[in-house]
């Protein structure tokens, strides 16, 4: 059984946790595979993606963006794949596959180097946290409507 602990912290990073929630995740692949054939491999690579869905929380500090906003507008810094990647916690090869797809814009290509702009990232990834939150939000009304369907 693997189990994913999504923290939330409204304090300092080296402090304890102020909510920590504890998620099975088996039940979720159960649902995944009623409607789909899973191999062991296909297994594992779900309960990973569940996992990191869950260890990563998007925590939205509204008087951050306000002070920024009023402060006028920063350049906006130009990116290496691979700082993309450790910004947002995913593989370089992922964030190069994202550009090649088109759905992260690419700024700059010096060579084989490519640069994205920071901003175009950050948006990349909170569209991504979406559809992966309604995603998550169908399995569970999927799960709850054949649990209680019995």
């Amino acid at each position: 059984m693997k189990t994913a602990h999504k923290s939330i912290e409204a304090a300092p990073r080296n402090a304890a946790p102020a909510l920590s929630v504890n998620i099975d995740l088996d039940p979720l692949v159960e649902v995944v595979r009623r409607h789909v054939k899973l191999t062991p491999q296909a297994t594992r690579l779900i309960k990973g993606d569940f996992a990191r869905l869950f260890q990563h929380p998007a925590i939205s500090d509204s008087t951050r963006k306000a002070s920024a906003a009023r402060s006028g507008p920063a350049t906006d810094p130009v990116l290496t794949t691979q700082e993309a990647a450790d910004l947002v916690g995913v593989s370089r090869p992922y964030i190069v596959a994202r550009i090649e797809a088109g759905d992260i814009p690419l700024h700059q290509q010096v060579g084989n180097q490519r640069r994205v702009l920071k901003s175009a990232v950050l948006a990349w990834h909170r569209q991504e946290q979406t559809r992966r939150r309604k995603a998550l939000g169908q399995l569970g009304a999927d799960l709850d409507s054949e649990i209680f369907a019995s």
